[in-house]
C-alpha cells in the first residue's frame, strides 16, 4: 500500500504542478519557458496562438484527471482515465511533432508512468 500512496502523491503533484501550473497557467501569463522546452510541438510565444491555447487546455484536462486519480486512489475508474491521459498525450505528441526527437519528452515522461 505504501507504493500506491507514493504513486498517488506523484499523480497529484504531476497533475497540479506540472500540468495545471507549468503547462496550463504559466503560459497564459506569458511565462513560456517550461512549455517551450517540454512541448516542442506547440512551442510557446506570448500571446498564445490558437494551437498553443488548445494545447494548454489539453494539459489542464489531463492534470485534473491525473490529480483526481491521486486524490481518490481506491477508485478504479479514475485510475483508468488517468492512465488513458498518458497514452493520449504520447500519441498526440508523436502525431503532431515534426520529428521523433521533439516527442521524446512525452514518450519518456508519460511512457514511464
Amino acid at each position: 500500500e505504501s507504493s500506491m500512496a507514493v504513486f498517488a502523491f506523484i499523480l497529484v503533484a504531476w497533475g497540479i504542478v506540472l500540468d495545471l501550473l507549468l503547462l496550463f497557467a504559466l503560459p497564459f501569463v506569458g511565462q513560456c519557458g517550461v512549455m517551450g522546452e517540454l512541448i516542442k510541438m506547440a512551442g510557446c510565444d506570448a500571446p498564445l496562438d490558437k494551437f498553443q491555447t488548445l494545447t494548454c487546455w489539453l494539459f489542464a484536462i489531463c492534470g485534473c484527471v491525473r490529480a483526481l486519480a491521486g486524490f481518490y486512489p481506491t477508485e478504479k475508474g479514475v485510475w483508468y482515465a488517468a492512465a488513458s491521459t498518458f497514452f493520449l498525450e504520447v500519441a498526440l505528441t508523436i502525431h503532431l511533432s515534426a520529428t521523433l526527437n521533439d516527442a521524446a519528452g512525452a514518450i519518456g515522461f508519460c511512457g514511464s508512468a
